[in-house]
C-alpha cells in the first residue's frame, strides 16, 4: 500500500516497524501538502493484523470498507458549529481510548488541526500522551507547528512534510497537459495534491466559467439574479464559486491597499484591480465577511433556501461594488 503514497510522503514511512513504534506522531506542513494521506496510511499500517506486511488488505482489520468505519480508529475534528475542539471532546476521546480494542489489537486516535484545540483541551491531550492507553497510537496534525506547545511537541515524534519542487511535481503529473498543471498549481498555492484534485474534478473549466461570469457582469452589466439562478442549478460547484468570490474580494482589498504582489489568484487580477478603484474599503471588508459567512453556511448546512440566500448576497455585491457598471 505504501507504493500508493505520493513520492514526497514515502520517506516518512520508510523507517516504520510494527514491533517498535513511537506512540505519538506530530505531523506538520502546509494545508493540502498530504498530512491526511500520511495519517490514513500510518493508521491502516498500525491497525493491520499482519506484522510482516505494511498493509495486507486481507485481515479482519483491513477489510473494513473505510478507515472512518473502523471501530478502533477515532478521529477528532472541530464540530461544524464550533471554532475550537473543546475539552469535552477530548474527554470523550479519552474514554473511548481506555476501552478495550474492538478487534483486540491496536487503536488509533487522529487529532486533526490541533492548533484548533482549546488550551484546556491541549492540557488534557498532554496528560493522555504522558500516560497513553495500552496499544494506542496518536497522530496529531497541524498547519502551524509554531502554535503547538513545546510540551506536546516533546512527547511526539516530529514529522515535517514539505511539498516537492516544481520539476518534481511536473514529473509526477505527466498524465495532464503541462499548461493545465501549471495553471492548477498557481490556483492551489503550488500544492501537487490540491492541483491534482483540481484537474481530476474538472475545476479548470469551472474556474474559467466563473471568471467569464464575473467579467461579463462587470463589462456588460448583466443581471446577477440570472447568474444566481444558474449557479443554484449547478449546485455541485456552488461552494467553490463562493470560495472564489471570497478570494476575489481578498485580492481586491490587497489592490486597494497597494499590496498587489500578494494576491492569491493572479488570473483575476484585472477584475480585482478594477473593483479596487471603484469600491470603498470599508464596504469591501463588510462584503467579504458576508460572502465568507454564506460560504461557511453552505458548506455545513444542506437544508437551506440557497436561492434566497445567494440572491441576497448578489444584491449586496451589485450595490456595494457597483459591478453592474461597464469598465
Amino acid at each position: 500500500m505504501s507504493n500508493q503514497l505520493p513520492f514526497w510522503l514515502k520517506p516518512h514511512v520508510s523507517f516504520l516497524n510494527k514491533d517498535s513504534m513511537h506512540h505519538a506522531f506530530l505531523i506538520s506542513g502546509r494545508k493540502g501538502v498530504g498530512k491526511s494521506q500520511l495519517v490514513h496510511y500510518l493508521s491502516a499500517f498500525i491497525l493491520c493484523n499482519d506484522i510482516d506486511i505494511d498493509v495486507c488488505g486481507n485481515c479482519s482489520s483491513c477489510k473494513f470498507s473505510s478507515l472512518e468505519s473502523h471501530p478502533d480508529y477515532h478521529e477528532l475534528l472541530v464540530l461544524p458549529d464550533k471554532k475550537l475542539i473543546g475539552i469535552s471532546q477530548i474527554h470523550d476521546l479519552r474514554n473511548k481510548l481506555y476501552e478495550s480494542s474492538f478487534l483486540g489489537k491496536n487503536k488509533v486516535a487522529s487529532l486533526v488541526d490541533i492548533e484548533k484545540i482549546s488550551m484546556d483541551g491541549l492540557n488534557a491531550v498532554l496528560k493522555i500522551l504522558e500516560e497513553p492507553p495500552k496499544n494506542t497510537f496518536f497522530f496529531l496534525t497541524t498547519n502551524f507547528l509554531n502554535q503547538i506547545p513545546l510540551t506536546i511537541q516533546s512527547r511526539s515524534l516530529d514529522i515535517k512534510i514539505d511539498p516537492p519542487n516544481l520539476e518534481e511535481t511536473l514529473d509526477w503529473l505527466t498524465d495532464y497537459p503541462k499548461e493545465d498543471v501549471l495553471k492548477a498549481l498557481r490556483l492551489n498555492d503550488n500544492l501537487p495534491l490540491a492541483a491534482k484534485h483540481f484537474l481530476d474534478e474538472g475545476l479548470l473549466k469551472i474556474r474559467d466559467d466563473f471568471i467569464s461570469d464575473i467579467s461579463g457582469i462587470i463589462k456588460e452589466g448583466k443581471d446577477m439574479t440570472v447568474l444566481s439562478n444558474r449557479w443554484i442549478n449547478e449546485e455541485d460547484s456552488l461552494n467553490i464559486k463562493l470560495e472564489w468570490m471570497s478570494l476575489l474580494l481578498s485580492d481586491t482589498i490587497k489592490f486597494n491597499a497597494d499590496e498587489a504582489k500578494d494576491t492569491i489568484n493572479p488570473d483575476t487580477d484585472n477584475i480585482s484591480k478594477y473593483l479596487s478603484k471603484h469600491s470603498n474599503i470599508e464596504k469591501l471588508h463588510q462584503l467579504l465577511n458576508k460572502t465568507n459567512s454564506l460560504w461557511n453556511l453552505f458548506s455545513r448546512e444542506t437544508n437551506l433556501r440557497k436561492d434566497y440566500q445567494l440572491n441576497s448576497l448578489f444584491v449586496d455585491w451589485e450595490r456595494d461594488l457597483g459591478i453592474s457598471k461597464k469598465i
